[in-house]
């Protein structure tokens, strides 16, 4: 029996925080695109697995402002199948491919400053599935990731003639990971904790003023997770070994397209 080496990923919807009646607010829906490398690695440093493609997507959001204080709440989803290139568990070269969605949600809110500056933080929750279809040299993996992460940052906003243009950074930590995995009814289902992930996220985000209820966005995430700790696998209740998740990287470019709606068009320049 042969199974492929695999593991990774993340989730989305939103919620909405409630500020008093004479709150702006405003709403937001679009389409997205989401290139993703996912990246495994033995505990030498060598790859053991690569995961690319494109992942289109829809993105949602509903946000409050009163003065200098926001809340929001957002949410992306993605799916497509993308290329896997790994091997399996033996060690032999393997190419497959992987059906992939991935859900985000976060919610947040940040505190203006003079001089365009804001301070921005929120919680992320993520929902990954991975499945790495299995071919005629080994079985498939089903992967469920699920994530809740702290994102702390900052931004800064211009308004040149152009229209409104922000610029902002964040550091993501990982505040729990767990990973479920299944074997194509090989082995019994197995769960793992996972260690906590950081990485850093960094977003360009432009309302053209002859577009004023329209928002073009472009992101880049960098997370990278350590080695989980071994965990025992079994089948029909008896241990036969144990698995562990390699270090993985993950690595994402997004491009959205939103339409704004819910504010005066007047107030749409300026980016959440």
């Amino acid at each position: 029996m042969k199974l492929f080496s695999g593991a990774a990923l993340a989730g989305t919807l939103q919620l909405v925080l409630l500020l008093p009646a004479h709150a702006q607010w405003q709403g937001s829906v679009g389409l997205g695109e989401r290139h993703v490398i996912h990246t495994e690695y033995d505990k030498a440093g060598s790859t053991l697995v690569r995961e690319t493609g494109w992942l289109p997507g829809l993105v949602l959001g509903a946000g409050y402002r009163a003065g200098p204080i926001s809340w929001f709440t957002e949410g992306e989803m993605y799916r497509r199948d993308i290329a896997y290139r790994g091997q399996t568990q033996a060690g032999a070269p393997a190419e497959s491919t992987t059906s992939t969605s991935l859900a985000l949600v976060r919610v947040g809110g940040a505190h203006a400053f003079g001089s365009g500056y804001a301070a921005v933080a929120g919680l992320e929750w993520q929902q990954w599935r991975r499945d790495i279809l299995g071919t005629a040299q080994a079985a498939g993996l089903q992967e469920r990731y699920r994530s809740t992460r702290l994102v702390a940052g900052a931004r800064k906003t211009w308004q040149p003639a152009a229209g409104a243009v922000s610029v902002d950074a964040a550091v993501v930590l990982g505040l729990g990971e767990r990973l479920h995995v299944g074997f194509s009814g090989l082995l019994d289902p197995a769960s793992l904790e996972m260690k906590r992930s950081q990485g850093i996220r960094i977003g360009v985000s432009m309302r053209p003023v002859t577009l004023p209820r329209i928002e073009l966005h472009g992101g880049f995430d960098w997370t990278t997770i350590a080695r989980s700790d071994d965990a025992p696998v079994s089948r029909g209740g008896s241990f036969i070994g144990i698995i562990a998740q390699p270090e993985l990287n993950k690595r994402a470019m997004t491009f959205t397209i939103k339409y704004i709606f819910g504010c005066r068009k007047t107030s749409c320049a300026a980016p959440r």
